[in-house]
């Protein structure tokens, strides 16, 4: 954190628009992320699966070196650091609920293949099918309304700037693809709340993290010119 707020100010202008700093909060949203579930859902089990992913982001971040070019003027202010910073949330969050359907669907084939005593030994520390659930859906609540927010600041703050000089802004390909991920992801919420299977949220929440790997990095280095790292 204290790295990010040093380039912050090193940049006037949010440390994360680039690849190396987005894993750095991506990491540091990962380590939160599982500091949350942990309180909210008083179970300890997930920490042992998530920071070491935390550590290994924000590793990355610390060892490879940034170019740290200065932003353009228009990619500063309140409103512009919110949108990037509630996306990235969003991201983490389904990250982390890609780790819990995996390790949900994993953990529910091996009790099959047990006895009825569960597992033994360091398998037993690994987190109940119930944590996992509610786990599950909690990191997917709060990526939708994570997303949901930041989409709605860079749209408010994309028709402020770029309306005048890019005209075509609301056809860029990062827009629709951060737009699709939103939709995906609460139907997936409320098909949850519902009462769908766990199962079955579990393979969809696998299946909508391709469009969040899409998004997050293929968009952004090969295809969209307006949210392109620098």
């Amino acid at each position: 954190m204290t790295s990010l707020y040093q380039r912050s100010r090193a940049l006037h202008s949010v440390p994360y628009r680039d690849l190396l700093g987005s894993l750095s909060l991506f990491g540091f949203f990962l380590a939160v992320l599982s500091l949350v579930l942990e309180v909210r859902h008083r179970d300890r089990s997930l920490g042992a699966f998530l920071v070491p992913a935390a550590l290994l982001f924000l590793l990355v971040a610390l060892l490879v070196p940034s170019a740290g070019a200065p932003p353009a003027p228009e990619l500063r202010g309140s409103l512009f650091a919110l949108h990037v910073t509630l996306n990235m949330l969003a991201y983490a969050a389904f990250a982390v609920a890609f780790c819990l359907s995996t390790l949900y669907l994993v953990v529910g084939r091996s009790l099959k293949k047990v006895s009825a005593r569960g597992f033994d030994g360091p398998a037993s520390r690994l987190p109940t099918l119930g944590y996992l659930e509610r786990a599950n859906r909690t990191s997917l609540g709060v990526g939708v309304l994570a997303l949901a927010i930041g989409l709605s600041c860079g749209v408010s703050w994309a028709a402020r700037v770029w309306g005048p000089e890019h005209p075509g802004w609301y056809l860029d390909s990062k827009i629709w693809a951060a737009f699709v991920t939103l939709v995906f992801y609460t139907v997936v919420v409320v098909r949850a709340h519902r009462g769908a299977p766990p199962v079955v949220t579990a393979r969809l929440t696998l299946a909508g993290f391709a469009l969040v790997l899409v998004s997050y990095t293929a968009i952004n280095l090969f295809v969209s010119r307006l949210h392109s790292f620098t």
